[in-house]
């Protein structure tokens, strides 16, 4: 809670040495003074030039006696390879001049083999001094990023924008030259502001000028066109900079427009920003409103379900911004194919549905093969290289017997996984007799669903039939903690996935849920230290169900699981539901409390719905709060989420608890969570739950 905890980064280091053990005697030095170094020693230019290949070394140490390795060759070796690597040169009996000499050629210090102090110390130097470097070119980039974003959505912006010195111009976007009847920005640069209002208001406009502070203002006022005509336009002024030098932002909203501004507005919240397809709540809108006249006997239909295969691992192969082309590029494809009467969305990052009348196999199935073999012959080239994609289709038929939307997209939902669990690159029709339907909500509804639902979930205890899946948590402000949280799926008998939603009521009615929770913390636990002991700085975020707040043995029995793991709390967050924390306030107190003292750390799952959100924060020890996922659905279309979000991001920063935010699935949304300066993020636009734990947190 008091943010002062560092990034803890391992040390990638490379050794050359013509002895592989005095290389170990290093390494066992740099180790003992406490830094977490991966080594890799190498003897021969051949295993130098494998190394070189395989890892991204921070430090390469290079002895300068070696038998058949020239040490001026091995510099020039290791810049060009690792240009950004500092080198440090072990010597024995150099003169003064050779280590100079190495210097110049790129050594960034010398360091006698005997002094091991000093070896330490230089490298602990050299580390932080390249971690530092690295940041700023973060930095850097994000400046630059940053200042290109300014820059385009100025020039791009619908509001005439102008920048002003000393009352004349000195910079105008295009919307704002278009307004006042100029083709070209040295048509009005050193033009006086003034001759843009009309002649009548120059005194007014005069005055208001001369009034101007550091604090923005804005003013109503009559305008002039280079051909004489006038609008009524509100200018508001700001204080600015352009190359450095302080000036005047004018942003000027012609009245005239309001009418077209309300209709793009109306416009955006209805389309997915990126690709200009319908978004999520429009589809689901839609849905509605069909869902209603299927129910009534008047209308047919079906939903395809497309997830793009592996996405993730071609975004980080591709990088985001050509991952995104990749999208765009998808729904240009699938909006060729898609009839009038049919509305394409945008699901999710890089999901798309298509809501169609088509409503037997003989139109559907053709349809499905079509959009298949369509992404499959993408053709999409990126960087002279042609990137293969494919796709796995769910699809779910709309009819009467269809309850709700969410039971319509969960069925083409299910489909899909169905085929990307077959390998993907194919097509599943939803069949309602289908063994991994029969624990939804409905099948379970009566005596025989529950009681085979509670024998399943006893068997997948006695068997291990739980699987364990991980969601990175990236940060949004630079920290690169690999923290992940924990996900659970039961498996079924066919070893298909059951999701929590579907089995854990049952659970918790039957008494189990508190040896599936300890199940869960007792096989993360054993992950974690599994993982910590390959060195890797991994934490996780475990969910805690309100029956754990009220099992009186489950702080010692954590603490036993820590102990027999040789684990640590401070690896752990325990996360637990808002509305639980408040329907058992003292218990979770008490056990909030004693988790604190093995120094777990505390997540309050879901929050920001309550609109008495603080309380929680005023009484309970809490690190984090996780932003409930209905905070992020079109939190690029409207201000007032937008707004929401603002506020609930200070007032956890106001009790020194960073946020986390939930559920998002677009690069919009992204954008926003970190100009509001939310702490960390996770949801499928990252990454979807997986059982590897694999995830590049130096990749955002």
């Amino acid at each position: 809670m008091n943010g002062k905890h560092q990034t803890e980064a391992a040390l990638e280091l490379l050794i050359i040495d013509r002895s592989l053990n005095a290389a170990e005697a290093k390494i066992s030095a740099l180790k003992n003074a406490h830094l977490a170094v991966h080594a890799t020693s190498v003897a021969s230019e051949t295993a130098l030039f494998v190394a070189l290949d395989e890892k991204r070394h921070d430090i390469i140490i290079c002895y300068a006696n070696h038998d058949s390795l020239d040490l001026t060759e091995t510099l020039a070796i290791c810049r060009k390879a690792r240009p950004d690597a500092p080198i440090i040169v072990i010597y024995s009996e150099q003169s003064p001049e050779s280590l100079i000499e190495a210097m110049r050629q790129g050594a960034r210090d010398t360091v006698h083999s005997d002094d091991t102090e000093r070896l330490e110390l230089v490298v602990k130097r050299e580390f932080s001094d390249l971690q530092a470097r690295r940041e700023l070119e973060r930095m850097k980039c994000k400046l630059s990023e940053s200042e290109t974003r300014c820059t385009t959505l100025i020039e791009s912006s619908q509001d005439a924008i102008a920048y002003i010195h000393a009352g004349m111009h000195v910079h105008a976007n295009p919307t704002y030259l278009e307004m006042f009847g100029y083709m070209d920005l040295e048509e009005i640069e050193g033009m006086p502001i003034l001759d843009m209002i009309s002649k009548e208001e120059h005194r007014r406009f005069k005055a208001f000028l001369r009034a101007l502070g550091d604090e923005p203002k804005e003013m109503e006022v009559q305008c002039q066109t280079t051909g004489g005509n006038t609008f009524a336009a509100t200018l508001e002024f700001s204080p600015a900079t352009v190359d450095s030098e302080p000036c005047t932002q004018i942003i000027i909203r012609d009245q005239t427009n309001q009418k077209d501004l309300e209709e793009k507005l109306a416009q955006l919240s209805s389309q997915d920003a990126q690709t200009g397809l319908a978004n999520r709540q429009h589809l689901m809108q839609e849905i509605d409103t069909q869902v209603k006249a299927a129910r009534k006997g008047q209308h047919k239909g079906s939903l395809f379900f497309i997830v793009i295969d592996d996405f993730q691992e071609l975004r980080r192969e591709l990088g985001v911004a050509a991952g995104d082309k990749l999208l765009e590029h998808v729904a240009s494809s699938l909006e060729e194919l898609t009839q009038s009467r049919e509305l394409l969305a945008r699901f999710g990052d890089h999901t798309f549905t298509i809501l169609s009348e088509k409503s037997t196999h003989v139109d559907v199935e053709p349809m499905a093969e079509l959009i298949r073999t369509t992404i499959e012959e993408l053709g999409f080239i990126n960087n002279d290289q042609l990137i293969s994609t494919t796709a796995s289709i769910g699809i779910a038929y709309l009819d009467k017997t269809v309850n709700n939307s969410q039971e319509f997209i969960n069925q083409a939902y299910r489909a899909c996984e169905e085929a990307k669990s077959a390998g993907g690159n194919q097509y599943m029709v939803f069949d309602p007799e289908d063994l991994s339907e029969k624990y939804t909500e409905t099948a379970a509804s009566d005596a025989e669903g529950d009681e085979a639902i509670v024998k399943m979930i006893g068997e997948s205890l006695a068997k291990d039939n739980f699987r364990l899946l991980f969601q990175p948590v990236v940060s949004l402000q630079g920290d690169t903690r690999e923290n992940y949280a924990v996900l659970l799926r039961m498996l079924d008998g066919q070893g298909n996935e059951i999701r929590p939603l579907q089995f854990l009521k049952h659970a918790v009615a039957s008494g189990q849920m508190v040896d599936i929770d300890r199940w869960v913390i007792k096989h993360a636990i054993e992950t974690l230290a599994a993982e910590r002991g390959q060195g890797r700085k991994v934490n996780f975020f475990i969910t805690l169900s309100s029956t754990a707040l009220e099992d009186d043995g489950l702080l010692l029995w954590i603490c036993d699981c820590l102990r027999d793991n040789k684990a640590k709390g401070a690896w752990l967050a325990f996360q637990i539901k808002d509305i639980d924390l408040r329907a058992h306030t003292r218990s979770a107190k008490r056990l909030i409390d004693g988790l604190k003292k093995i120094r777990c750390q505390i997540a309050i799952d879901q929050f920001g719905t309550n609109p008495k959100a603080e309380i929680l924060l005023k009484h309970l020890k809490a690190d984090y709060v996780k932003l409930d996922q209905s905070l992020m659905a079109d939190l690029a279309v409207r201000q007032e989420k937008q707004d929401n979000l603002n506020q609930l991001t200070s007032l956890a920063l106001s009790y020194e608890v960073k946020t986390i935010a939930t559920g998002v699935e677009d690069a919009n949304s992204l954008a926003i969570l970190w100009t509001v300066g939310v702490n960390y993020t996770q949801g499928y636009f990252l990454q979807e739950p997986s059982p590897n734990i694999t995830y590049d947190f130096n990749s955002v």
